[in-house]
């Protein structure tokens, strides 16, 4: 087992006698690897990566969607995989902000993502506010509320003026920008993914949201008649589906730091390479899934199970 692949289950505090498929041990492998390689660049580069002003925050970016992808992983070897299907749809997401990002503006798009969260919040703290005084709250427990939406109003005022000094000490205005923060579809047609959207981020949206299939999926084993070992054929779809969205999330993680890395003019290859052989595993996902969840399905027409 490579040290790599080690380190990341014992710190799990998990068994290293756990049994690893070849797609999940290359999950692991390879989402680590890409992890030391993007800190090694970062290192190696870093007395040029200082001077560049957005640098900085886009690898806060980079370490957050690196948490994600951990976590995903973390999920899945512990057997929960309609929870690391749900934390896929925000490695995903993590995954495409850092490639907008990278793409272009990456000041000015920065900017809009902060202003973006900062007006989000405060009409957030408007509602509140509204819903609190509309409330049937006793009186001291609505001046509780009002406590409180005016200190997060003061962090939020907080950010913005740090924001705003720390940027004009390097020369950049925030007040100037006038860049809108898109929607999620908006960036992935901006980083060429449409049908990125449609599919893969779509259904990942379905249990991020807690909707209805995985408990029809349940229904349906129970109901259908004339067949057996729909129970366990179901548990492989689900198990083989849940790898697939995981490899899928590293595979926009990989892809989005090598963006992020080639924004500041340092070479991707490595990553590149990462990245080929996360999509080899997926492929090997998606012709051996179906086939094993078939072998466990038997028909009787008789009905004679």
């Amino acid at each position: 087992m490579d040290k790599l692949v080690s380190d990341f289950i014992s710190q799990r505090t998990l068994s290293l006698d756990m049994e690893l498929n070849e797609p999940l041990y290359n999950a692991i492998l390879y989402l680590e690897k890409s992890n030391v390689l993007i800190n090694q660049m970062c290192e190696e580069n870093q007395e040029n990566l200082v001077k560049a002003v957005p640098w900085s925050s886009m690898h806060d970016m980079y370490k957050r969607n690196y948490e994600y992808c951990s976590a995903v992983l973390g999920c899945f070897l512990i057997g929960q995989f309609p929870s690391s299907e749900a934390l896929c749809r925000t490695a995903i997401e993590g995954a495409v902000n850092l490639h907008y990002v990278s793409l272009g503006d990456s000041m000015g798009k920065q900017i809009a993502y902060f202003k973006n969260h900062l007006t989000t919040e405060r009409k957030q703290n408007r509602s509140w506010k509204l819903s609190v005084e509309n409330s049937e709250y006793p009186q001291e427990a609505k001046k509780h509320h009002f406590t409180k939406i005016e200190e997060k109003e003061e962090s939020l005022n907080h950010y913005e003026n740090g924001l705003r000094q720390s940027l004009a000490l390097s020369g950049v205005d925030f007040d100037a920008v006038d860049l809108k923060w898109p929607n999620i579809f908006d960036r992935f047609k901006e980083a060429d993914d449409e049908v990125g959207y449609r599919t893969v981020y779509a259904a990942l949206c379905s249990q991020a949201h807690n909707d209805a299939e995985d408990i029809l999926n349940k229904i349906m084993s129970r109901i259908t008649a004339n067949a057996s070992g729909m129970e366990e054929a179901q548990w492989i779809e689900q198990y083989n589906f849940s790898l697939y969205l995981l490899l899928t999330a590293i595979n926009y993680h990989i892809n989005a730091s090598a963006m992020y890395i080639a924004k500041f003019s340092i070479k991707p290859d490595r990553l590149i390479e990462c990245k080929n052989k996360i999509v080899e595993s997926i492929i090997l996902v998606t012709e051996h899934g179906p086939r094993l969840v078939k072998e466990k399905i038997n028909f009787n027409v008789n009905g004679n199970l």
